[in-house]
């Protein structure tokens, strides 16, 4: 624990009555936000929407809710306001060189990790940007294995574009990606060789069911399990289906960098898309999961696309893709009747088409679950929502504070140090499994990486951000705060309406009150309240 958080040289942080929201209780205080209990019930989205229900939405749609925001989203209204996102390309990451000055590879992601965070607190397609991000963890390519800084724009391009596209394009998109052909070992992958004993390499093919696809049991449209007459999960795939997935995917190489000669196997380059090479891919028949067989003959690009439309035909592609974006966008506990919802969606758009991603993120926003309790805070039950991921942690608390980034902030310093280092996700798990569950035994991945350690970094970032400064180039705005209170009452119900759907509890609004009422000053009555506020559970997990 970091005592310096609560030293008493730091203005009046410890005059404030804050006991119940020190660090040693922050993980206590989460695991109970998640205490089972019933939903009371689906309300349809109202046709009126408050300030409440506007910033409740935007929490699940954007990288954080700004007063601006609130009053478009309610000028707009939900259908108009998400067909403006969908027609949104806003954010790019920027290229980088190959080179760096002295001459040696670039492995320098900084510029990379900067522009992220600007383009998430700045820019409007917000939407887009939550999706790419959500997708960029299920399909995870990390610098731990791929160390070019220049690979990791075209990467993050796949998911900005494809974001409400189809979801069979991902899987293309992806699979020929040489940024994943390095991570995952199917770039130079080549037909086996009897006579070497050598056979092809089987990474990219069990991940591609295990992790990014079909997972590793089979699923009922609502994410229950399918099992067998004993009641045994019934796996989607064995080994022997590994091996003959790893021989489809054989004869792929990376992209000829520009001046070079085309080889069977070219070196690493990150720029394109890989290309077939016929004399390395494997064109023996095939049988993979659910009783296909890819027959002989076929050419490594036939191959492939066998493979993804065996993928798109399986049922339990839905709800193993389904639930994930629901716990990133919504809540870590979605029931099985939201999971089939989406399910069905993701199956069929209503016009015969599967995997449409715009037609599943427009259900999983404006689904009855997800909209129940906007204007009724007491109708959502403490099993719904979601931790703040580190993230979006970072980036929806500059968003509420008015804050102003530029390409100098090193706000990814911050994230990295909360557990999500951006790009750098520890292992193809990405920085938490979606199937972690906390104490209680209810599904909670941001839990993963929350710690004792991080729940101190996390109090120091607001600490930081509302009394000094995160870096030169990062600043917040409090003066609409400042404007605010003119009472005590006043400034907690706009600091509310901001942070907390307007839904502060009695017990938190007494804390803030009577820390902020230890103060004189009234930009330190402000500052009280906001960290009060900020490093309450009520803000860091979204209901």
């Amino acid at each position: 624990m970091k005592t310096s958080l609560f030293s008493s040289s730091r203005i009046s942080i410890a005059k404030l009555s804050i006991s119940s929201l020190a660090i040693a209780n922050v993980a206590l205080a989460m695991a109970l936000a998640f205490s089972s209990a019933p939903l009371r019930g689906d309300t349809a989205a109202p046709t009126y929407m408050s300030d409440q229900a506007a910033a409740r939405f935007l929490d699940q749609a954007t990288w954080g809710p700004t007063p601006a925001g609130i009053a478009q989203l309610k000028t707009m209204g939900i259908p108009a306001w998400l067909n403006w996102q969908f027609s949104l390309y806003d954010s790019d990451l920027p290229d980088q060189p190959l080179l760096n000055a002295a001459g040696n590879n670039n492995t320098d992601l900084r510029p990379v990790q900067t522009a992220f965070i600007v383009n998430a607190i700045t820019n409007d397609d917000q939407l887009r940007q939550r999706v790419a991000f959500a997708l960029s963890q299920l399909w995870v390519v990390s610098q731990d294995t791929v160390t070019p800084a220049y690979a990791f724009p075209p990467y993050w391009r796949i998911f900005r574009e494809q974001a409400f596209g189809s979801y069979r394009d991902v899987i293309r998109a992806v699979t020929l990606s040489p940024a994943m052909g390095r991570y995952l070992n199917m770039a130079n992958n080549n037909k086996g060789n009897a006579a070497k004993g050598t056979s092809p390499n089987e990474n990219y093919a069990r991940e591609l069911l295990q992790l990014f696809t079909l997972g590793l049991v089979q699923l009922n449209a609502d994410g229950s399990l399918v099992v067998d007459a004993h009641g045994v999960p019934i796996p989607t795939y064995d080994q022997a289906i590994v091996t003959n997935m790893a021989k489809a995917l054989t004869g792929w190489t990376y992209p000829t960098a520009p001046g070079a000669t085309p080889k069977n196997n070219n070196p690493a380059y990150y720029a394109g898309d890989m290309f077939a090479v016929a004399a390395n891919h494997d064109t023996s028949a095939k049988v993979i999961f659910g009783g296909v067989t890819i027959p002989a003959g076929q050419s490594a690009e036939q191959d492939l696309d066998s493979v993804i439309d065996a993928i798109m035909a399986q049922p339990t592609l839905a709800p193993f893709v389904s639930k994930q974006l629901i716990q990133h966008l919504v809540t870590s506990n979605p029931s099985p009747g939201y999971i089939a919802r989406i399910s069905a969606v993701f199956t069929n758009n209503g016009q015969g088409s599967s995997g449409d991603l715009q037609a599943v993120i427009t259900a999983i926003l404006t689904d009855p679950e997800a909209r129940n309790g906007d204007d009724q805070p007491l109708d959502i039950a403490p099993t719904f929502g979601h931790l703040r991921e580190p993230v979006l942690f970072v980036t929806s608390m500059l968003r509420g504070l008015n804050g102003n980034v530029t390409n100098t902030n090193t706000l990814y310093s911050r994230t990295a140090n909360l557990g999500q280092d951006l790009f750098r996700a520890p292992s193809v798990f990405s920085y938490f499994s979606p199937q972690f569950r906390g104490e209680k035994g209810l599904s909670a991945p941001e839990f993963q990486i929350y710690s004792t350690q991080t729940a101190a970094f996390r109090n120091d970032y607001v600490y930081t951000t509302v009394y000094g400064t995160l870096d030169k180039g990062t600043t917040v705005n409090l003066a609409p705060f400042l404007d605010a209170n003119s009472t005590l009452e006043h400034l907690l119900g706009v600091i509310s309406d901001t942070f907390l759907h307007g839904a502060i509890s009695a017990n938190l609004y007494q804390a803030a009150y009577t820390a902020a009422a230890a103060n004189k000053a009234p930009i330190d009555q402000v500052k009280a309240a906001l960290y009060i506020v900020l490093t309450s559970t009520e803000y860091q997990v979204i209901h």
